[in-house]
């Protein structure tokens, strides 16, 4: 079973993507500081030990895209989905423009790349000291795990949620690989 899988890691600016992708990579610092926006994309690339996959525990080769949330970059992305195996989309809850916007993000990441439910994720990233509610996500995110993560809170469970959407995407990974596998062999 191939170990190595490619996510995006995609949202609005200043919803906390470069400070999750360092959490979950271990690749700098996660919070505090001045807000420095993404330049385009910066990718990542780490190990996650001791993924559950098919009852076989494995270690996951890690290519994480942190993707800008500008829009003046949006000509990039054709280039940046080539060979994406997953979405990691983000957003702040206490903007509604923030999930209103997710909409966009999931028709060029999610439809046009024809990725699967089980490819995605959606992170609604609360940044310290944010009290409330997350915004109403459209229906397009109906069957897709929903995860509050709040990373001086409860950090632990954000390693675990990261973990097994890992695992989610190795399975479907797998799966697609045995399917065309059995078609061959036909």
């Amino acid at each position: 079973m191939q170990n190595k899988i490619k996510l995006l890691m995609v949202g609005p600016p200043e919803c906390g993507k470069t400070a999750l992708a360092n959490f979950l990579s271990e690749a700098g610092e996660v919070g505090g500081g001045e807000y420095r926006p993404t330049k385009g994309c910066r990718i990542i690339e780490f190990e996650v030990p001791n993924v559950s996959v098919k009852s076989m525990t494995t270690k996951a080769e890690v290519e994480l895209w942190d993707v800008s949330g500008d829009r003046r970059y949006e000509n990039c992305w054709p280039a940046i989905q080539r060979g994406c195996n997953g979405v990691i989309f983000v957003y702040n809850p206490g903007r509604e423009d923030h999930a209103r916007s997710l909409e966009s993000l999931y028709t060029h990441f999610v439809e046009q790349q024809g990725l699967r439910e089980t490819q995605c994720i959606v992170f609604c990233h609360f940044k310290p000291g944010f009290k409330g509610k997350g915004a109403k996500l459209s229906s397009s995110f109906n069957q897709i795990p929903n995860i509050d993560t709040q990373l001086e809170e409860d950090s632990g469970s954000v390693r675990r949620d990261f973990t097994n959407f890992i695992a989610s995407v190795l399975e479907h990974m797998s799966a697609v690989a045995e399917m065309q596998e059995n078609s061959i062999l036909l």
